[in-house]
């Protein structure tokens, strides 16, 4: 499954040293004369694209690239967003499937006074020597929020922490926004009511497939019980954590899926509000998700009905819970 890619290979036309800033049509080759192919990893065509850059005298090859089709989000990832049924829905199911597929980069969406900030992390060890990278993942990220939306996109700011790789004015340019160079984390900062508009393609139905697919492709385990929980995580955004749909998923009947769990003691429908707990517990304690987006991911049709279940889980309300535990940045946003 890609994630955000886009590394693009271009025909050899001439001998001579491109001007500095010009967009050439050469072949990047790695220093050892090796060209990039299927069998490169990523973080070696990453690498071989940041020194390819440098030498080709085009700092800013990486924005180039990601203004490029095979640059976005490509595939089941990319449908799953442009079917979800808001922007705010999209970034969380890209979120959080972004942990399983992308080889580079994890992003955080965070709520602030007056603004939304989508965090970005990369997971490779030579992040500060490519930071291509980053600039590539945010500007994708813009790429993808104007394509749910169905309009143009533009952002408050971007930040990055490393120092402009070209002229900082044409930054401006593809973005279409102020960046700033040089600061303590890399994000987009948008206004939050974008995270409320709907999506041009919203279609439930597809969108709800894609996550089953999606979480279907990380379940390996053998034993029942566990299958049996990866299936109501799977159901439950879409409102259809039921006994006959997650036996239905295992291809047993509903009376054998019970008795199988009431042999090991488990109960459906108690298994069911502990994995709602659960993930409501982790949800309100270390993401900044706001209470509706939480109670969507976890099934309720209403976030009345989710801070009814709070109040009996943990005797207190959804928001009373996050105050008290809830890591230090999920406080800062609220």
């Amino acid at each position: 499954m890609d994630g955000i890619r886009g590394i693009t290979q271009t025909m050899i036309k001439g001998s001579q040293a491109p001007q500095p800033g010009a967009l050439d049509d050469r072949l990047a080759l790695s220093p050892g004369g090796h060209e990039p192919g299927k069998d490169s990893s990523y973080r070696e065509l990453v690498t071989i694209l940041s020194l390819c850059s440098q030498k080709l005298a085009f700092p800013s090859y990486g924005l180039e690239q990601s203004l490029h089709p095979s640059a976005l989000f490509k595939g089941v990832l990319r449908r799953l967003a442009t079917s979800a049924p808001t922007v705010g829905h999209a970034l969380v199911a890209i979120m959080r499937y972004l942990y399983n597929y992308s080889p580079t980069v994890h992003y955080r969406l965070e709520n602030r006074t007056g603004q939304s900030v989508l965090l970005l992390y990369s997971i490779m060890h030579e992040e500060k020597d490519n930071p291509m990278i980053v600039e590539r993942a945010i500007l994708a990220a813009t790429l993808l929020i104007a394509e749910v939306r169905g309009s143009s996109f533009r952002p408050k700011a971007v930040t990055l922490r490393h120092p402009p790789l070209c002229n900082s004015a044409g930054y401006q340019n593809y973005f279409n926004c102020p960046v700033f160079f040089e600061q303590e984390q890399d994000s987009l900062i948008f206004s939050p009511d974008v995270l409320m508009e709907a999506s041009v393609g919203q279609d439930a139905e597809l969108h709800c497939m894609l996550r089953f697919f999606l979480e279907a492709q990380n379940d390996h385990s053998d034993d029942l019980h566990s299958q049996v929980k990866r299936k109501i995580q799977m159901l439950l955004p879409a409102s259809r954590a039921t006994l006959e749909l997650v036996a239905e998923s295992l291809s047993l009947h509903p009376r054998t899926l019970q008795r199988h769990l009431a042999q090991g003691g488990v109960d459906f429908e108690e298994f069911l509000d502990d994995i709602r707990r659960n993930q409501a517990e982790h949800m309100l304690r270390k993401t900044s998700l706001s209470i509706g987006q939480i109670s969507s991911e976890l099934g309720y049709r209403r976030p009345t009905s989710f801070c009814r279940a709070h109040q009996r889980w943990f005797d207190m309300t959804p928001l009373e819970h996050r105050k008290a535990f809830g890591e230090s940045f999920v406080l800062d946003t609220q």
